[in-house]
């Protein structure tokens, strides 16, 4: 929840003791001209109340107060922040050079140079905890304590790197101590730039005071127990950018630490280490998030980079090789994502996105675990069945958002799709037609597709208008997938396979055949089903094939290839108006789109 500011509450507070003193006035004024409208009845004497009432001015004034203009709102900005935070960055450059003039010159011990700083910084820090009980410097008072903190990182710093005048434990404890302080400070005065402050120092810590060594588990105990602690304030402060922030840092600090001291013999530590700070945020996001607070952008930051983060950790632990633990893994995590997805839609309603993001990663990580695992004639198959089973999913629990993903990944079957459909034989490989590599794998697509129009077909009550429109696009995909795999199917028997042999005449005569075929298939089921999108597409492919029919076939094909094609397209063509002149009450009643 936002704070308002110091004056943004006195504004308010003056403006309702004025609109309270002007009802008081009203109820009085109301009192009175009841008792002087009642006949007969005395009046009793009312003693006067004096009430102060507001000079319209100055209500006016205050209005306007309440609404400043954006010349004094910048100023406010400018006066009330920039002008502190730019003056303790300067405080904090000049204790910088100061250091390092001082070292340079030898005019004040090295014992002395850390000692000031470090009073330097406390007395910031006394200084904002004193201004913090006036209503008016509260901000200031943050903006010193922000600089208390900094200094007070800089000269522990200074000690360790530069005058070597503590051990790293030593300093390790003291930067501890002030990221503690930093975030306590935060909580207390419920200031995010001084948890900003703190965080950013708490992860900086093991970068200045790194000594060269690798010490994996003082390093990842250190970052889970700072992840611990920012976590817990976001249990009292509604920061959760603060938590993509941390886990931010802590990704960045094992990448530096993977980069610098990974080894094939420390993988297990690694693992526990990855494996702990991804339990961790989604603990934190399923159990210790306040349940009260609307979902931000931050939870989906979170549950995205844990699960990116972990992923990626454990693909640098294999070195980025392309072995089965790596694509067991890969699966593994997209099924405890969909479960998380799962336990949060029971566990709590009102966080819909949240579900969503878990459904999204999990759909992301199994496309990865697909190209990854699958040869390449399996990957239109596994992909088809995951757009099948998610889609389905999708529909059933009303997921809007998911429903988008699985369009996208239906993209994605649609552009494999166009890469499979061409075949590709091996040296003396014959065709045989339905029973090839290319067949199965465009069929599943298909049927996948069919999946997702009956499941949007079965639930149209729960579509919006815009997805309305991409359920008769997936319509229309649909059969021309079927459509152009028959006709491949059918090229190729002429082509490559047993009907090699056969002329050219009888591929066009069958070409023909199959489409005015499959368009009166069509227009059956549209006219049985009432679809009308199913018989107005049927008779466009119907078309296409009269017109191939009376002017290609009638001037290419022999004599009696070109007899079959117009009677099979003659007898279809009267199969079809027999159709529409005997249903035709059912035809033109309502229709199901």
């Amino acid at each position: 929840m936002s704070t308002r500011s110091d004056q943004e509450r006195d504004q308010c507070i003056d403006m309702l003791i004025a609109r309270v003193q002007e009802l008081e006035g009203e109820v009085l004024r109301l009192k009175g001209d009841q008792h002087d409208s009642a006949p007969g009845v005395s009046a009793p004497k009312v003693k006067p109340v004096s009430v102060t009432r507001p000079a319209r001015s100055s209500e006016l004034q205050r209005s306007k107060s309440a609404k400043p203009s954006s010349s004094a709102t910048l100023e406010n900005v400018i006066g009330t922040r920039w002008i502190g935070t730019i003056g303790i960055v300067a405080v904090i450059f000049g204790v910088s050079f100061f250091l390092k003039y001082s070292f340079d010159n030898n005019l004040i011990g090295e014992a002395g140079r850390v000692m000031l700083g470090i009073v330097g910084g406390i007395a910031f820090l006394i200084t904002g905890e004193y201004l913090q009980k006036n209503k008016n410097l509260g901000r200031y008072a943050q903006i010193l304590s922000g600089g208390g903190l900094a200094v007070l990182y800089l000269s522990l710093y200074a000690a360790f790197t530069l005058y070597h005048l503590i051990p790293a434990f030593l300093a390790t404890i003291g930067m501890v101590a002030v990221t503690t302080t930093g975030i306590t400070l935060s909580h207390r005065y419920s200031a995010y730039s001084l948890a900003l402050v703190a965080l950013a120092g708490g992860f900086l810590t093991p970068v200045l005071l790194s000594t060269g060594e690798n010490q994996p588990v003082e390093l990842f105990s250190y970052i889970l127990l700072l992840d611990l602690g920012t976590l817990l304030l976001l249990r009292f402060r509604q920061w959760p950018s603060l938590a993509a922030i941390s886990l931010f840092g802590t990704a960045l600090l094992y990448a530096l630490w993977h980069e610098a001291f990974y080894s094939l013999d420390q993988h297990t530590i690694a693992f526990v280490a990855v494996t702990v700070f991804f339990i961790v945020y989604n603990l934190y996001l399923l159990f210790f998030r306040d349940r009260k607070a609307s979902e931000s952008t931050a939870d989906h930051l979170v549950i995205f980079g844990s699960g990116l983060f972990f992923f990626m950790a454990f693909l640098a632990q294999q070195e980025f090789a392309d072995t089965w633990p790596v694509r067991f893994f890969a699966l593994l995590l997209a099924g405890i994502e969909i479960g998380l997805a799962g336990f949060t839609s029971l566990r709590s309603k009102a966080l819909p996105m949240t579900v969503v993001s878990y459904a999204v990663l999990s759909i992301v990580l199994t496309v990865i675990a697909t190209f990854v695992t699958l040869g390449q004639h399996w990957v239109l198959a596994a992909l088809s069945v995951e757009m099948a089973v998610l889609g389905w999913w999708a529909f059933k629990l009303d997921l809007p958002v998911f429903r988008w993903g699985v369009y996208l990944l239906g993209l994605v079957v649609l552009l494999r799709f166009s890469y499979e459909a061409t075949l590709y034989l091996a040296p003396f490989e014959s065709f045989v037609p339905v029973f090839n590599k290319r067949f199965p794998g465009c069929a599943l697509a298909i049927a996948g597709f069919y999946v997702l129009l009956y499941a949007g077909s079965r639930h149209r009550n729960i579509l919006s208008i815009n997805e309305r429109s991409i359920n008769a696009i997936i319509f229309f995909i649909t059969q021309a997938l079927s459509l152009i795999l028959l006709s491949l199917e059918v090229h190729e028997f002429f082509d490559l396979g047993p009907g090699s042999d056969s002329s050219v005449y009888a591929y066009q005569m069958s070409l023909s055949v199959l489409w005015t075929l499959y368009a009166s298939f069509l227009i059956g089921v549209g006219i049985v089903r009432r679809i009308r999108r199913a018989r107005i597409l049927g008779i466009l492919i119907l078309g296409v094939a009269v017109l191939k029919v009376f002017f290609m076939d009638l001037s290419f094909l022999e004599t009696v290839y070109r007899i079959i094609s117009f009677i099979v397209l003659g007898l279809l063509l009267l199969a079809v108006s027999y159709g529409y002149n005997r249903f035709r009450h059912i035809i033109f009643g309502e229709d199901q789109s």
